[in-house]
């Protein structure tokens, strides 16, 4: 059997108990890490993508906290989210090549790329996100 579609039965096992699949990619010389989800396109959702250098838990406590809420509530996310921290995360829609970049496993488990991708950013220790003036250099991720 093909490394894939073994693969593709963990996947499924974590959608069915968790609602999603949780990928993580770590850094390399050229382009930080990141974490995302697969299975919210299978109800109408978009997957959710953190880019950066952050630790892999908290990547992953974070990606299953927004996912449940965004299937619970049975539409997408947006805006600035609070997770009980300082300072919420803000959502924000990927550009349109997110998918075929970042999000390769749920392509491959959907069969195509054609679903959104929203991005979860994190502003810096001051409060501000990347892409705006003065973002610390360690935050200021680049913008799917």
């Amino acid at each position: 059997m093909p490394f894939f579609e073994q693969y593709r039965g963990l996947i499924q096992a974590n959608i069915d108990r968790a609602g999603q699949h949780l990928v993580a990619v770590f850094p390399d010389d050229e382009e930080p890490g990141f974490a995302y989800t697969v299975g919210n396109a299978g109800y109408g959702l978009p997957e959710l993508l953190i880019l950066g250098n952050f630790a892999p838990d908290t990547m992953g406590n974070i990606l299953n906290d927004l996912g449940q809420r965004m299937r619970s509530a049975g539409q997408p996310l947006d805006g600035e989210i609070s997770l009980g921290g300082r300072f919420p995360v803000r959502i924000q829609l990927a550009g349109p090549g997110a998918a075929r970049r970042y999000t390769l496993m749920a392509a491959r488990y959907l069969g195509h790329d054609r679903y959104s991708v929203l991005q979860v950013l994190f502003c810096d220790p001051l409060g501000i996100f990347p892409g705006e003036p003065g973002c610390d250099p360690r935050y200021d991720i680049p913008l799917a």
